[in-house]
């Protein structure tokens, strides 16, 4: 839920206002536009800060023909949930036709391809399943838990494991496969998150996809029409820490700390101005391997988003606690993987023996593999630049800690090489993958924090999206408390938008968040596939 608890309302926003924006994830991304949009601030005072040199933060996606693509991941979209995404989609021209806005181009996809899963889950005997009836793995004993966790308030079940609540029985049904699969739980990640989560998705069927890769079909877009507004993107530029006025009273940011190039700068906050920072990331420290070499894994080397929130949180109450996620990189690191093909034999081995074709399934799983591994094959092409002759598609691991089924090497050990075996041994295409290592290129990447957002954790431990008592600060992205599932990019573009309407006290409101639990005939759904 949005939350406004300020001490004071801010300065009214004038045309010598200026905004200080930390990070280039979508959440920040999507702060600017609705600052632009709705808080009519001129594009020129716009600025956004990131340490890389390009925007888009996870919604990555890179690669040419000649060498090889790669995206660290992919997203999935609800049509009832992402009311704030659809609203920042809708302020969008599309990057492929200027006269259509990102929302008519997403919808547009989508109702010429939808999703039709013939295989869902594979075992270890190549069984394949569509899963259209897993409620039916789940014991009653397991509906009931999920019952009652979904009534259970959230302050009484904080700082605890999915595996608290539920017997063991559940993670080994078809239900938790696609649960855990679709949104990368673990039996130990937080149960607040899980039951939100349940709350919001139960029984629902409304995942879209975007029509290329994350950045070509938002990232680029969207920073091209910023670049258009006069918008500053600060590359290379890693804020460090924040000033605060000495004040018990309210929180104001009076001077921002950080390097551009290795060169130490501040930026002086004027009275009027704001700053919205991304605390925290998924993808900070991530490293690449290769088809010879696993990527390599470097322990606390923080970027910036680390860095700073670690910095500030030392200095004021009520900033959350960044050790709960980034002091466990063994549990909470993670290893994805993107495939480039010159040819299209694995892609119609896939189509043979899945009966999916390109995009028809969200995630293949193979439910019994030490690594629990998935593959995503998506629409081709997946790049705008992908030529007809390259079929690309990805993949990843939820336990990167144990060996492979048939490669006898851990998954964060494995070179590209070794990941590309082990998936053709676990679908049976053994005779052909001499000529798919050949004319593929695989390139694994290593996150440590991936799955930092689902440990378990307290309420206070994230800062909410405009902490109490704060006059000029707001904070945005997977590690802030706005009452919304994490690990969306519904999240964070909620979090840019709280943070826009409410430091610059617009007479406007962000969408409620959704909640199957709160549509009734989600509820009769859901009682029909339980009663079957």
């Amino acid at each position: 839920m949005e939350e406004k608890r300020f001490v004071k309302k801010s300065t009214a926003v004038t045309d010598k206002t200026q905004v200080y924006l930390v990070g280039g994830g979508i959440a920040s991304l999507a702060g600017a536009v609705f600052c632009i949009r709705d808080g009519h601030i001129p594009g020129k005072n716009i600025h956004i800060f990131e340490v890389l040199d390009v925007m888009g933060g996870a919604l990555d996606g890179e690669g040419s023909p000649d060498k090889y693509f790669v995206a660290r991941g992919a997203r999935k979209y609800d049509v009832d949930a992402f009311n704030c995404t659809w609203d920042l989609f809708s302020a969008i021209p599309s990057l492929t036709n200027p006269k259509k806005t990102l929302k008519d181009e997403f919808f547009e996809f989508n109702k010429l391809h939808k999703k039709t899963p013939k295989s869902r889950l594979i075992d270890k005997n190549r069984n394949k399943d569509d899963v259209s009836n897993m409620g039916h793995s789940c014991s009653w004993g397991d509906r009931i838990k999920m019952f009652l966790l979904i009534i259970t308030p959230e302050s009484w079940i904080e700082n605890r494991r999915i595996d608290s609540w539920f017997a063991p029985s559940l993670f080994k049904t078809d239900f938790w496969y696609v649960f855990a699969s679709m949104f990368g739980f673990g039996t130990g990640s937080d149960l607040v998150e899980c039951r939100r989560y349940f709350t919001r998705f139960m029984y629902g069927k409304g995942e879209v996809v975007t029509p290329y890769n994350q950045y070509d079909s938002m990232i680029r877009p969207i920073t091209k029409w910023l670049g258009e507004q006069g918008v500053n993107l600060e590359m290379g530029c890693k804020v460090t820490d924040l000033d605060f006025k000495p004040s018990q009273d309210e929180l104001t940011v009076e001077r921002i700390h950080y390097l551009r190039n290795g060169e130490e700068k501040e930026v002086v906050v004027s009275k009027g101005d704001y700053v919205f920072v991304t605390n925290g990331s998924m993808t900070a420290d991530s490293r690449r391997g290769s088809m010879t070499e696993a990527p390599a894994l470097e322990t606390r080397k923080l970027d910036g988003s680390w860095t700073l929130w670690e910095n500030i949180a030392k200095k004021r109450p009520g900033l959350g606690n960044p050790s709960v996620f980034n002091g466990h990189i063994d549990k909470t690191k993670w290893i994805t993987f993107f495939v480039t093909s010159k040819d299209s034999t694995f892609l119609k081995l896939y189509e043979q023996f899945t009966g999916n074709k390109p995009g028809q399934a969200d995630l293949v799983t193979f439910k019994d593999s030490n690594w629990l591994m998935s593959i995503h094959v998506p629409y081709q092409p997946h790049f705008i630049n992908q030529p007809e002759n390259i079929t690309v598609w990805g993949g990843y691991g939820l336990y990167p800690d144990k060996e492979g089924d048939y490669v006898k090497v851990k998954m964060s050990e494995c070179s590209g090489k070794d990941i590309l075996t082990e998936v053709c041994h676990q679908f049976g295409f053994e005779k052909e993958l001499p000529h798919i290592l050949e004319t593929s290129t695989c390139i694994p990447s290593l996150m440590p924090y991936e799955c930092a957002q689902f440990m378990p954790r307290k309420r206070s431990d994230r800062p909410l999206v405009v902490p109490k008592a704060s006059t000029n600060l707001a904070f945005m992205g997977q590690f802030t408390e706005s009452g919304e599932c994490i690990y969306l990019v519904e999240s964070s573009v909620r979090c840019g938008q709280m943070a826009a309407y409410s430091l610059l006290n617009l007479d406007k409101k962000v969408p409620p968040v959704y909640k199957a639990t709160h549509q009734i005939r989600r509820w009769f759904k859901a009682l029909a596939a339980a009663l079957k």
